[in-house]
């Protein structure tokens, strides 16, 4: 019985840490790294454009420009230039989006903003709604995602469109907002 804890003994002894007796001392290396990768930038490349657009004094419309182009009419908003033409200067917002090539990113974009306008004959014309925002990505394209990817070269494209509603009877007014998008990687 005494050999059995005399070996329990040693045993324990062995496997605990051994401690430095004073005025020794002990090292041990470790490492610290770090990568570092290019910046992930988004540029606007076009602003999104409904064009010139009429409104009807009796029922309110809304005009949706797509995220890949073209542009729908609903309600009493109707194009200013028979069919649509190049006079109505519809176009989504267009963004360049550079970093690491290869890396994945995250688009945001607002889920609705607010127009301001000034009115022809000067001064402020009613707030205006954009609503519906989408977000195309030239990496994914038709998938609906907001999940992007650089290129080799380190790019991406993005579209973002939206939907301008248009209450009955607005006058004739010029409209800006500011439409803000993040880009983050993932």
């Amino acid at each position: 019985m005494r050999a059995r804890l005399a070996l329990a003994g040693m045993a324990a002894a062995l496997a605990s840490p051994a401690y430095a007796a004073t005025g020794q001392s002990s090292t041990a290396i470790g490492q610290a790294q770090a990568v570092i990768i290019a910046p992930i930038i988004a540029v606007s490349l076009g602003d999104l454009d409904f064009g010139s657009l009429t409104s009807s004094l009796t029922a309110s419309g809304s005009v949706t420009v797509g995220a890949e182009g073209g542009a729908t009419y609903a309600g009493g908003a109707a194009p200013a230039c028979a069919g649509g033409g190049s006079c109505a200067g519809i176009a989504p917002a267009r963004f360049l989006v550079s970093g690491e090539a290869g890396r994945s990113y995250i688009v945001s974009a607002p889920a609705a903003i607010t127009a301001t306008g000034t009115l022809t004959a000067g001064g402020s014309a009613p707030a205006l709604a954009i609503d519906a925002l989408s977000v195309h990505l030239a990496s994914h394209a038709g998938s609906g995602t907001s999940i992007g990817q650089l290129d080799e070269r380190g790019e991406d494209r993005i579209g973002v469109g939206g939907r301008l509603n248009v209450p009955a009877g607005t006058a004739a007014a010029h409209y800006r907002a500011t439409l803000t998008i993040m880009v983050t990687y993932s």
